[in-house]
């Protein structure tokens, strides 16, 4: 757990290492006018086989979709003066929306065979209520530095200032999300709009 965000000051090198992490890890947009919420790259599993909560396996090799927040779609809402990024529901209802369209795709086979989607976040009470299977991660440095990461990028696209109260008092938790092939096509496939 970390109990703190980044100093203020400090939250200016964000934006410029959320590119650049984009551009090394080849994030891209799940729609093509990046309008949605989620944005996403391709991976091959490396870990030992994992059986997810509905039963699925998820195998070393195995193609799984990365998800990520799209930190833009925060940006733009507050320049609307939108309230969406401060609303859980609205938030949710966003993401649900996505994750329809995201299914669609995969159900077409435009990613090809993929096992899983795959997430880390500190969002994992939301990701829960959408269907996610939350699994704690082992502590380790790279947890550590990704929680702290992460609260940053909160911070800086979110929930700027002190706009959300007893953000800064609050610990955040970084937990990993899977959501297997057929979860995501039962729950969110084309034949449950």
């Amino acid at each position: 757990m970390l109990k703190s965000v980044p100093p203020r000051f400090f939250l200016v090198l964000w934006p410029v290492v959320d590119r650049l992490l984009r551009v090394i890890h080849h994030i891209r947009p799940l729609k093509a006018d990046d309008s949605g919420i989620i944005r996403f790259n391709l991976r091959h599993y490396k870990g030992p086989t994992r059986v997810l909560n509905d039963g699925s396996k998820v195998k070393t090799g195995d193609t799984i979709i990365e998800l990520h927040l799209n930190n833009a779609w925060f940006k733009r809402r507050r320049k609307l003066n939108l309230s969406a990024s401060q609303s859980p529901r609205e938030f949710l209802g966003c993401f649900a929306q996505d994750l329809h369209f995201l299914a669609r795709q995969v159900d077409d086979g435009m990613f090809g065979n993929i096992a899983a989607l795959h997430g880390i976040t500190l969002l994992h009470v939301a990701a829960r209520r959408l269907g996610f299977q939350v699994d704690e991660l082992p502590d380790s440095l790279w947890k550590k530095g990704a929680c702290f990461y992460m609260a940053g990028l909160m911070q800086v696209y979110h929930l700027r200032g002190d706009e959300v109260s007893g953000l800064r008092e609050k610990p955040l938790e970084l937990k990993e999300v899977w959501l297997s092939r057929a979860a995501l096509l039962t729950r969110y496939g084309p034949k449950n709009p």
